[in-house]
């Protein structure tokens, strides 16, 4: 890349992210990059589907580097615009659940997003693809998108995992297990589940372990599938599965693969990175090295 002083730089900072959390971080990053004297052109967006176009603008404008400060949320609509483009992200997490940041380790504060500016790693990650759109983290079916559209609608001075399991508990005592085909590359799975997560990244919800050994760099999606269990089996099931150590029970499949294709008996949706993104028949594929990174030194 050009050096700093040269380089086209965009930041693009959701203030609605976190419940305003966001605007206090995307501060501190104005205000580290002044002190280092990196110069950049700042965007605020206005609602959904802002972020995404934003960062078409900055990559048509010949962005080196997009600054996102925002959560799984705002990175999912720039990464729309990022995928497969010579402009790389910089991530800040300021948001109600950062999972792709977490999937890149510690230290993604302002002062290190900013220091990255002068003296940052490139890395190439994987994204994943379904019906024509990206995302950085996991796609849900069944279950966990009902439990993740809930959270995304509920009004609650819940946080993090505390709401997600309220979710769980309120959605699972009037679920209706869907009937779905799974294709992967080298086999198959037809009757109902509980749930299917399609996973780029080990994390979703705010660091529940769903795919815990997923890597956005592998080429491959990691498809963790569980199988209908009864109410109370769900609620016993769930400490197991929020740290991660859900590999082994009776219900639970997982399998590694390129390609995962889902058909249902009736159209389900697909959540993924938090957003509601389509719905079923579904065909999600690893794009490797689809997202090029700006990340701190080490």
């Amino acid at each position: 890349m050009p050096a700093t002083s040269r380089r086209n730089i965009h930041l693009i900072a959701n203030p609605s992210a976190g419940r305003g959390k966001a605007s206090r971080v995307a501060r501190r990053l104005i205000r580290a990059l002044g002190q280092r004297g990196v110069r950049f052109q700042q965007h605020t967006t206005r609602g959904r589907g802002h972020a995404e176009e934003l960062a078409h603008q900055a990559v048509e404008q010949g962005a080196d580097v997009v600054l996102v400060c925002g959560g799984d949320g705002t990175l999912h609509e720039a990464a729309q615009a990022l995928a497969h483009s010579p402009t790389a992200l910089a991530p800040l997490p300021a948001g109600r659940c950062n999972d792709f940041c977490r999937s890149l380790g510690p230290g993604l504060g302002p002062e290190q997003v900013a220091q990255a500016m002068q003296s940052g790693q490139s890395r190439v990650l994987d994204l994943a693809r379904v019906n024509g759109r990206v995302y950085c983290t996991v796609g849900a079916v069944g279950f966990d998108a009902e439990v993740t559209r809930y959270v995304d609608q509920m009004r609650s001075p819940l946080w993090g995992k505390p709401a997600y399991i309220y979710a769980v508990l309120r959605v699972l005592s009037r679920y209706d297990f869907p009937e779905v085909r799974l294709t992967w590359d080298e086999g198959e799975y037809q009757g109902p589940i509980l749930m299917a997560a399609v996973a780029n990244t080990p994390t979703y919800g705010n660091a529940i372990r769903i795919a815990p050994e997923a890597r956005a760099d592998d080429g491959l999606l990691d498809v963790c599938l569980v199988r209908p269990a009864g109410f109370f089996r769900v609620v016993g099931l769930l400490p197991t599965v929020l740290k991660g150590q859900h590999a082994g029970l009776p219900e639970v499949s997982f399998l590694r693969t390129r390609r995962v294709s889902i058909e249902s008996s009736r159209p389900v949706p697909m959540w993924a990175d938090g957003e509601p993104v389509t719905n079923s028949p579904l065909c999600v594929q690893i794009e490797p090295g689809a997202l090029r990174m700006l990340l701190p030194a080490g």
